[in-house]
């Protein structure tokens, strides 16, 4: 039979982590959107409650969750911060240190990942270029050989994490040309530790997320030692969409969580608006509405929730065809972006003009939430994965 149930530790995870979202994330948004920062002492306190550990073994200080777990702790954080800033911070490094867990050498992981469950270091994802975002086979950047080391030049754009790895030390889970000739199988991995020397730092400004911040470089002639190869030479392709499927599942449950807390704002806000003499949540229109939008998000969730079952089945235990879980995957976060942005854009109608205001977390939510259409795979990426796994490889082209 199935079961849809959350297993009795899975409860108490999410009990402890809505009782500190509450007491912790949700009273600093409103400091955070006009310091445009996340605050260090959060960061600090995320850490202490084991956030960044999550997808880290044991033996390097974490606590090696499944991830649905993880999915779990998301969803709450989610629903904390409406920006979604604090949510990429914490899907990215849990994201990203689950696959230097998994492919780093044994000197990398002891390296860092005990610094990372402590919050003292960060990682993040360096792939997108200027010129390219899910095309890895037209990157320019390069990493050549030279004797124990790696060189690495090129340049990358559109960068997460970009403040808190640059003041608290980590690195960047990069892409890179090994092997020019080979396109796409011809890609590599490297863990690449910020360098104010090697790597000259371009902030971006972005239209929502204001805790996050965001950045471009360019890599001049920056030697990278070979232990920080991740997995084997030449087959980062395949191991760099375990990192983006994992994030893009984490991203579908953070966009229900954000959406159904805005729809709960938005319904306490018609309880107490009156016009024509009752309050607006009275009239049958807006009832429907909210009714539509429950129904698409709670939906969401399930699918989420779905999407990193299907992850941990094939991480874990070996089971089901990795294109299955592609597009299990792909399914969730193309429909949870979709209907979150959605959902909320009417949440926000239903609150007037004050709605419109810079003061309405649903304003705040509106710009942050678009960003899930487009990070770790656009919608057009998800539907492209969605089809070929429908329709076959073979009608792809």
């Amino acid at each position: 039979m199935l079961d849809f149930t959350f297993s009795e530790e899975q409860e108490i995870i999410r009990e402890s982590a809505r009782a500190f979202c509450k007491k912790e994330i949700s009273p600093r948004i409103r400091g955070m959107i006009k310091q445009r920062n996340i605050d260090p002492e959060l960061i600090k306190k995320m850490a202490k409650q084991g956030f960044f550990g999550l997808t880290i073994p044991e033996e390097y200080g974490g606590s090696n969750r499944d991830a649905v777990s993880v999915g779990i702790i998301a969803e709450e954080i989610g629903r904390a911060d409406p920006t979604v800033s604090i949510p990429v911070m914490f899907l990215v490094n849990n994201a990203w240190a689950y696959l230097v867990s998994k492919y780093g050498t044994e000197s990398l992981k002891e390296k860092y990942l005990p610094k990372v469950a402590r919050g003292e270091n960060f990682v993040g994802i360096a792939s997108t270029e200027p010129n390219f975002g899910s095309d890895v086979a037209s990157m320019v950047t390069s990493a050549k050989r030279n004797g124990s080391n790696f060189t690495i030049n090129g340049e990358k754009s559109y960068i997460s994490l970009m403040k808190n790895i640059m003041d608290n030390g980590g690195g960047f889970v990069t892409v890179a040309k090994t092997s020019p000739d080979k396109g796409a199988r011809g890609v590599s991995l490297f863990f690449m530790p910020y360098s104010k020397e090697h790597m000259d730092v371009t902030f971006l400004e972005e239209m929502g997320r204001e805790g996050s911040s965001w950045g471009a470089f360019k890599i001049k002639d920056y030697d990278i030692p070979e232990e920080n190869l991740i997995g084997t030479l030449d087959k980062g392709f395949n191991i760099i969409h375990e990192g983006f499927e994992f994030a893009r599942a984490i991203i579908s449950v953070i966009s229900g969580g954000a959406a159904l807390e805005s729809i709960g704002r938005g319904v306490e806000y018609m309880k107490n608006r009156v016009a024509f003499g009752k309050e607006i949540v009275r009239f049958q229109g807006l009832q429907f509405a909210v009714a539509e939008h429950t129904a698409r998000m709670e939906t969401a969730l399930d699918l989420g929730y779905r999407a990193l079952w299907f992850y941990d089945q094939e991480q874990r235990f070996g089971k089901y065809d990795r294109f299955r879980v592609s597009k299990e995957i792909a399914k969730a976060k193309l429909l949870s972006t979709t209907w979150a942005f959605d959902a909320i854009n009417e949440a926000l109608q239903w609150q007037g003009a004050y709605g419109y205001s810079k003061d309405c977390p649903e304003e705040w939510a509106l710009r942050g939430i678009r960003s899930f259409q487009l990070a770790e795979g656009s919608r057009e990426i998800m539907k492209m994965i969605i089809a070929r796994e429908t329709i076959g490889k073979e009608f792809m082209n």
